[in-house]
């Protein structure tokens, strides 16, 4: 057990851009737990300051939290951290805020594992990183980004996926390249908005091939020695896995579509970008995500819909 607290470590990035790698990479290294499972690819998400915080707001009062929190007990996420039914319902009554219930339970995993810091990963949260730093004052976030071409190519053939024909997947270059440049953006202002003590950025194209160096002053920050890194106990969360699918690649037309859609985005201005997300994100049915869910727990209709709160 640890004399401090645990330190805490967020990744933060788009899906396709890295953030197994990066969050898989940081698991496998002595002092640092997280919750991790062969079927979600090493480390799992969590999504809890993004679904399951809002559905837990207004914070009820001692007496009634451990049944507010209920949904998360039965989620695949806290089921693997094997702390149990017990521990939830003690923590919940003790938490003075979601948030705080959220870290409990990792720390109890890290002093668990004798670690100094724990590490969650959910692209959902990327977006949150300023409402999660003030609710989590020590949390470290490390930002993944990924040059546009890769993240593209494993965006249009991510989960065995077919890209449609024009003109719907030109629709879906554009669309990835705007994200793309404003999730980019954001994550580089975050240093200025949060502290260059607590914001790393990192490209998914040094973790792959040189992942010491990747990480090396996070690992500084948080109190562990960098150096040669442990390789991951996982499979790579590969949009081509095999050899097949190795060989798809973006034809002279895709290149040229997403070299203009990139240039065009990054003419728009930000607070234009952000307006964009916010109504687009605002369209999407606001629903749990299938695999948050234990197998033995099954989605039940009263989880499937946020609060509407945000």
């Amino acid at each position: 057990m640890t004399a401090r607290a645990p330190v805490p470590v967020f990744v933060l990035g788009l899906q396709r851009s890295g953030t197994t790698l990066a969050a898989n990479l940081l698991a496998a290294q002595p002092g640092i737990a997280a919750v991790a499972a062969k079927q979600h690819q090493g480390v799992h998400e969590s999504v809890f300051f993004s679904h399951f915080a809002p559905s837990l707001e207004p914070w009820p009062g001692p007496g009634f939290r451990a049944a507010a929190a209920g949904d998360f007990f039965d989620s695949a996420y806290f089921q693997l951290s094997g702390l149990g039914p017990d521990w939830g319902r003690q923590a919940a009554e003790a938490a003075a805020s979601p948030a705080a219930l959220f870290c409990s339970m990792m720390e109890a995993l890290a002093q668990r594992q004798g670690a100094a810091a724990w590490v969650e990963k959910s692209p959902h949260h990327t977006l949150l990183a300023a409402r999660i730093a003030a609710q989590v004052p020590r949390a470290r976030f490390l930002c993944v980004m990924r040059e546009t071409r890769g993240f593209l190519r494993s965006r249009l053939w991510s989960y065995g996926r077919q890209p449609p024909p024009y003109p719907q997947r030109a629709a879906l270059i554009a669309r990835a390249c705007a994200s793309n440049v404003f999730h980019r953006r954001y994550m580089r202002s975050l240093p200025g908005l949060l502290g260059r003590d607590r914001v790393f950025l990192a490209d998914f194209e040094t973790l792959r091939a040189a992942p010491d160096t990747a990480l090396a002053s996070l690992l500084t920050e948080i109190g562990l020695k960098p150096g040669r890194l442990r390789a991951p106990g996982y499979a790579a969360n590969s949009s081509f896995a095999g050899p097949d699918q190795r060989k798809r690649a973006l034809t002279r037309v895709d290149c040229a579509l997403a070299k203009a859609a990139e240039r065009a985005a990054e003419a728009v201005p930000q607070v234009l970008l952000q307006h964009l997300q916010r109504r687009l994100a605002r369209r999407r049915p606001r629903v749990f995500p299938h695999w948050v869910w234990a197998r033995e727990a099954g989605p039940a209709a009263s989880r499937c819909h946020l609060n509407q709160q945000d």
